[in-house]
This record gives C-alpha cells, sequence and structure tokens, in this order.
C-alpha cells in the first residue's frame, strides 16, 4: 500500500500505550500494511489491537484495488474512444464515410443482427464523450430507425458544415433530426 489512512480512535488507543509497546506496534502496522506479514505477539493486549489495525488495513487494501480497477477501465475507454477518433479523422471524403455506412447496413441485413452503435460511430463526425448515454438511445431505437439515423448523418454534416454547430452523437440521437 502506498498509504495507509488510520482514523483517530486507533491513534488514541496507540497513544494509551507506553513508548516501547507503540514502537513495536507501528513496525507491525508497516510491515503488515507493505508485505501482509502479521506479528506474532505475545502481549494479548498488543494482539487484540492489532487486529483493529488489520481490519482497517484490508478495508483500504480493498477500496484501493477496487479504485484502480475502475481507473483501470476508465483509461481503456478513454484509448478506445481517441482510437474511434484517430480512425474517423483518417476517411479522407463523404463518399468513403458513406460506404463504410452501407457496408454496415449490408452486413446487418445479412446477418439480421441489430445495427451496433459502432455503425454510427465510424460515419458521425462529433462522438463526445457520454458514450453509454448514446448507447442507451441506439439500443432503444428500432432497425429502421437506425438505419435512418446512419443514412442521415451525410445530409446533417452537408446542412452545418461547422463543426462547433454539429450536434454531439448523444444529443444527435436524442434529436432525431432525421424525422423532421
Amino acid at each position: 500500500m502506498k498509504n495507509l489512512i488510520i482514523p483517530i480512535d486507533h491513534l488514541v488507543m496507540l497513544a494509551e500505550l507506553d513508548d516501547k509497546e507503540a514502537g513495536q506496534m507501528a513496525k507491525a502496522i508497516a510491515l503488515y500494511a507493505n508485505k501482509g506479514i502479521a506479528p506474532s505477539f505475545s502481549n494479548s493486549a498488543l494482539k487484540a489491537i492489532f487486529t483493529l489495525f488489520r481490519s482497517n488495513i484490508e478495508a483500504q487494501r480493498e477500496s484501493s484495488a477496487k479504485r484502480s480497477e475502475i481507473n483501470t477501465t476508465n483509461a481503456m475507454s478513454k484509448k478506445s474512444a481517441a482510437k474511434k477518433k484517430t480512425v474517423k479523422k483518417t476517411i479522407p471524403n463523404d463518399s468513403e464515410s458513406q460506404q463504410i455506412a452501407d457496408d454496415a447496413t449490408e452486413t446487418s441485413e445479412a446477418v439480421e443482427e441489430s445495427l451496433p452503435l459502432d455503425a454510427i460511430e465510424v460515419v458521425y463526425p462529433k462522438l463526445g464523450t457520454y458514450r453509454n448515454e448514446s448507447l442507451s438511445i441506439w439500443e432503444s431505437f428500432s432497425e429502421e430507425k437506425k438505419r435512418k439515423a446512419i443514412d442521415f448523418v451525410q445530409t446533417y454534416i452537408s446542412q452545418t458544415p461547422n463543426a462547433i454547430d454539429q450536434m454531439y452523437l448523444n444529443r444527435y440521437l436524442g434529436a432525431e433530426p432525421w424525422e423532421k
């Protein structure tokens, strides 16, 4: 563990020990926090006090592991979004973008599966950071509505050529401009 938070009531308990016992306890806490090695105290009071520190250390260890896992997941999704933006930017013109959307539609029709959100993300210019919201809206659409949304992207881009004026994907899907 890099950091250890000790509650005030534990510190008060530590202050009640004599200097020798407090030193032994401090070393035991440090060894357990860093290496997971539990001490073997002969003094029953030190054993009892250490169990309180042990439970606190374990709780912090679990919390740290969960936080690390969440951070890793978030970092991976940001890298994935960055890759999608890079891939999208390498598409040089509208006809190739339309061809990709058509291919996605044809593939979907052939397999009779639901169109994934990726089918519109490939052609839509402004993805933003609200992918979960976009995905939720996308999944509520019928297949026909999904195809209309994809087919309308090029029209929408030509109607609003300035990127600043274009809606992010989640707003585009929520506003349903292809229905107007």
